[in-house]
């Protein structure tokens, strides 16, 4: 890494602002607990190995994105965010996609963080090896979360709000597209926007 002063602690601090104003007064309470589990684990892990490892500017940057993204659609919860209202109604969309919109900013912005993090621990042979890799990792772990969400919403929703929390809106394939969506991120990124050397 270079000795560029990093920025994660000012982000930090911007984004928990923008956090506890959002903590405030969702619009399911229950529904934003649980969308914000995974966010808040990631966050202690970060922080707890900051002084062990610092990700590059860039990265946390990245990572601030997606953490303003997804704590709006938890807030709101993913299927009721206004701003994805509106464009569905601009374009005569059949749906809210701002979930979508997420997990394709998953695997495109939280992308760099992980190959800086694998870097540490795994030499590929190749840029391709390495991208493949990368690429199927998102793609699990998108698959992951959609099953973490599957058991969630049995376990424990309310009928009343089984959308709010899954968001699939009626598409049985809402979870199918969710994974492909994280996986089309990475590989846009690593494509078109990733300039290391091999």
């Amino acid at each position: 890494m270079n000795k560029t002063k990093s920025v994660a602690p000012k982000l930090l601090i911007i984004f928990s602002l923008f956090w506890v104003v959002l903590a405030v007064n969702p619009i399911y309470r229950d529904i934003w607990i649980a969308e914000n589990l995974i966010l808040v684990i990631s966050l202690y892990f970060l922080i707890t190995g900051y002084t062990r490892f610092h990700f590059s500017n860039t990265a946390y940057y990245f990572i601030f994105a997606f953490c303003i993204l997804q704590s709006i659609g938890a807030y709101y919860s993913y299927a009721e965010v206004p701003i994805g209202h509106w464009v569905a109604q601009t374009w005569d969309l059949s749906r809210n996609h701002f979930d979508r919109l997420v997990h394709f900013a998953f695997g495109f912005l939280i992308i760099l963080p992980f190959k800086e993090a694998l870097a540490r621990f795994v030499t590929f042979a190749n840029k391709k090896t390495q991208y493949f890799v990368l690429i199927m990792l998102f793609i699990g772990i998108g698959g992951c979360y959609e099953i973490i969400e599957w058991w969630y919403a049995t376990l424990f929703e309310q009928a009343t709000q089984d959308s709010a929390f899954l968001g699939s809106q009626g598409d049985v394939w809402d979870a199918e597209k969710d994974v492909l969506l994280a996986g089309i991120g990475a590989w846009l990124y690593l494509v078109f926007f990733d300039k290391s050397s091999s």
